[in-house]
């Protein structure tokens, strides 16, 4: 019996590592000094209030690989990142094969706000909390077809805080719910912002 045998239950498992996207709006600000003069930004009183993920990705690159699992007879078979296009499993533009490096070779652009022209309200806290582990899986029943050409990436640039825009992604497979996997969190990262730049 083979791992993707039609009659028997199988999973596929999406495996790599990646980041939560999202906003944490501020119930209160203080950055002004008892002078009135603007204090260094690492000097602001901040009061957070609930945060909202908006986004999770999962980088594009060779941490990521696909494990396809008969639940049945237990055997499994693995799809390695350098393969996705040759298998027709990735149909986009990049090249998996030449991806050495995991970020896109642009630089990122320098985020400054100019305090004396914003107002209070206007700012807002931008996280990303990194993770490891399994980004998602599919479940095929007994009867149901599993076809590589069912999956669909949307590939973009992330700004995680380096020098370079780190390419990452979201995976989905036609008709097909994603069912969350285990995840490891990392280090969460936060930077102010603030919601219209004028």
């Amino acid at each position: 019996m083979s791992v993707n045998n039609l009659n028997s239950v199988r999973k596929l498992l999406i495996l790599g590592n990646g980041w939560f996207v999202g906003k944490i709006p501020l119930e209160y600000i203080g950055r002004h000094s008892c002078s009135g003069a603007i204090l260094d930004e690492e000097d602001f009183e901040l009061e957070e209030g609930n945060e909202e993920v908006e986004h999770e990705f999962l980088s594009f690159s060779n941490s990521m690989y696909m494990i396809l699992k008969n639940l049945n007879n237990k055997k499994e078979e693995r799809f390695e990142f350098r393969h996705l296009k040759k298998l027709g499993i990735y149909k986009g533009d990049l090249n998996p094969e030449d991806l050495i490096l995991t970020n896109s070779f642009e630089k990122t652009k320098k985020y400054t706000i100019n305090h004396w022209e914003a107002d209070d309200e206007e700012y807002y806290m931008e996280f990303q909390d990194s993770w490891k582990g399994i980004y998602g899986e599919f479940t095929f029943q007994k009867g149901e077809i599993f076809d590589l050409q069912q999956f669909e990436f949307n590939v973009q640039k992330l700004d995680i805080g380096l020098n370079f825009y780190e390419w990452v992604c979201q995976v989905r497979y036609i008709g097909k719910s994603r069912e969350t996997g285990k995840i490891n969190k990392g280090k969460r990262k936060k930077r102010l912002r603030i919601k219209h730049l004028r």
